[in-house]
Parts: C-alpha cells; sequence; structure tokens
C-alpha cells in the first residue's frame, strides 16, 4: 500500500468518526444540503441571467417559501383528515381486512395453498396496514414537533443560504487546507460526489412529485379510500431505488381489495402503468444512470444500511454508495 493510499484511508476514518460523534446534529445539515440541491439549479439559472446572486438565492427561498404555503393549504388540510380517519377507525378496516382474509379461504383450500404459507401472507399483509395506522397516529404529531423546534426552522435557511452563496469558497477553503499532493484528488473527489448528489437529489424530487401525484389522483379517481395517504406513500417509497414501487403497491392493493376484487385489479393495472412510464420513459431521462450502479449492488446496500441506519438508511443507501464507490476507485489508483 503506498504512501498516499495510507493517507487518504486515514483521513477518511478520522472524517468517519467525526460523523458518528456529531450524528446527533447533523439532521438540520442534512436537511440544509438536500435544500441546497434542490435549489441550485434555479439560483444557477437566475445568476447565469445575470441577477445578483444574492438576489438570486431571496427569489428560490420565496418561490420555495410559496410552494411550501400552497401545500400546506391545499394539502395538509385534506391529508391530516385522512391521517385522522384512518386513526379513528383503524379497529374497523382491520376487522375488514381481516373479513377478506377469511373470504378467500375457500379459495386457499381450492388451489391448494399450505396453510402456513396463506399464515406469512396474512401476517404480511396486515403489518402493512398495522404500519400505515402508526405513521397516521404519529406522522402529524412527529411533524410538529419537528416544526417545533425553532432551533432547526432557523438554522436550515442560513446553513442553506451559505451554501448556496459560497459554495465554490467552501470547497476551496476545504481544499487548501490539505497538503499539496491531496489538493487534486481531493477536488476531483468532491466534483463526482457533487454530481452524484446533484443528479440524485434534483432527479428524486422530480420522480416523487410525479409518481405521488399519479397514484393519489389515479387512486382518486379510481374511489379508492386514503388515496392521498398512499399517493403520499407511493412519492415517499420511490426514494428507496427498484424495491420502492413494490413497497407502495401493496397498502394500494390491500386497501382496494377489502373494497372489490375488481378495485383492486384496476389499481393493480394502475401502478404496473405508472411504473412502466417510470422506468422506460421518465427514469430515464430525469434521473438515468446517474449513481453507475448496478441494480443488485442498489438493492443489497439498501438491505445493509436499512439495517445500519434504520429507515434512513433505505432512503440514502443508493447515494451513499456510489459515493464511496467513488472514494474505492481513488484510493484503489492513487
Amino acid at each position: 500500500m503506498s504512501k498516499n493510499q495510507i493517507i487518504r484511508i486515514s483521513a477518511l476514518i478520522i472524517f468517519g468518526v467525526l460523523m458518528y460523534l456529531v450524528r446527533g446534529a447533523m439532521l438540520p445539515v442534512v436537511i440544509a444540503i438536500v435544500l441546497y440541491y434542490i435549489l441550485h439549479p434555479l439560483v444557477s439559472r437566475l445568476s447565469d441571467k445575470r441577477i445578483n446572486k444574492d438576489v438570486s438565492i431571496i427569489i428560490s427561498f420565496i418561490i420555495l417559501i410559496l410552494v411550501l404555503i400552497a401545500a400546506w393549504q391545499f394539502i395538509f388540510p385534506p391529508l391530516a383528515d385522512e391521517f385522522s380517519q384512518l386513526a379513528n377507525n383503524a379497529p374497523k378496516y382491520m376487522s375488514d381486512i381481516n373479513a377478506f382474509f377469511n373470504s378467500i379461504a375457500a379459495w386457499q383450500a381450492a388451489v391448494h395453498i399450505p396453510k402456513e404459507i396463506n399464515d406469512q401472507i396474512s401476517s404480511v399483509l396486515q403489518s402493512f396496514l398495522e404500519y400505515m395506522v402508526v405513521f397516521a397516529q404519529f406522522g402529524t404529531s412527529a411533524l410538529f414537533g419537528f416544526l417545533s423546534r425553532s432551533v432547526y426552522i432557523v438554522i436550515m435557511p442560513i446553513i442553506t443560504y451559505f451554501m448556496l452563496r459560497d459554495d465554490n469558497n467552501i470547497v476551496k477553503g476545504m481544499v487548501d487546507m490539505l497538503p499539496g499532493s491531496q489538493k487534486d484528488v481531493t477536488l476531483r473527489v468532491i466534483t463526482k460526489v457533487d454530481d452524484v448528489f446533484k443528479n440524485y437529489v434534483t432527479g428524486q424530487v422530480i420522480l416523487c412529485s410525479a409518481v405521488g401525484l399519479m397514484c393519489g389522483v389515479g387512486l382518486f379517481i379510481l374511489g379508492v379510500r386514503f388515496a392521498l395517504i398512499l399517493g403520499l406513500v407511493a412519492a415517499i417509497a420511490q426514494l428507496i431505488p427498484n424495491i420502492g414501487p413494490l413497497i407502495a403497491t401493496v397498502p394500494a392493493l390491500m386497501i382496494a381489495a377489502v373494497a372489490s376484487p375488481v378495485l383492486a385489479l384496476k389499481v393493480l393495472v394502475l401502478y404496473v402503468l405508472i411504473n412502466i412510464l417510470m422506468i422506460s420513459i421518465l427514469g430515464p431521462k430525469v434521473l438515468g444512470d446517474k449513481l453507475n450502479l448496478h441494480p443488485l449492488t442498489v438493492v443489497i446496500s439498501i438491505l445493509v444500511f436499512g439495517e445500519l441506519m434504520g429507515v434512513w438508511g433505505f432512503f440514502f443507501a443508493a447515494p451513499i454508495v456510489a459515493t464511496l464507490k467513488i472514494l474505492y476507485l481513488e484510493l484503489r489508483n492513487p
């Protein structure tokens, strides 16, 4: 192992330990970084039109605030109402689910599905409903709990503002602190990682919004209960590459199947069509293959980081592994 490789590995280990020690304070920083990548394209476009950068940032923040206000006015009230209905009527919906499972007992006997397998399927499907109920009960309170932490509300836009205004100076300052032999490779790594996150975050925002809107509107037109919640679930699940769409489909099919098998079939067709659209058209155009990872690598990384980091590991596994791949290639070829 060369001297350069030893230096880089040591620096990565020290950086990893520091991040672990301050992990409790990283949430506002992570959110600020996401906001940076969301707003950066708009700030860059405005700056290219010779608008002062500070003015560009302020305009971008105003647009973001207007979008949030519109969402709060037109989306949050009906969504909160659906959360309340789901939480308050959970016993009834659980009873409906059980009745649905009992109604397919004859079908199970006809096709000779082993009782153990059928019980496992029933258990998994009921768990999905229970998770949705928990999400409904605690999701709103968790949101208000987060918003009540006024320090976060103040710190996040400040961090985002300075990242947008001084991003080039921040990178230059980090690189200048390093020994001369490490400056070029560090700048190259930062540029590659920045490209990964820039394309991934902005692409996922577009894809998640599109999927959530299509699923929510489609389910509403079909008359499925909790269309807004299911649309939100689909949007969030889209953050999990490859397996997210499958996760989002299951609760929608469950709720539709309780009402009518025909409705469940319509929902299945809807989700299949949306996923075909995402895989064949929207996904390649918006996100492309920016991570440069094999799908099997992504799935395995989701399982590993989900075990290590909990639910956050599902969402950030792909870009983390893409970053680790960049670092590995740089270490292998000093």
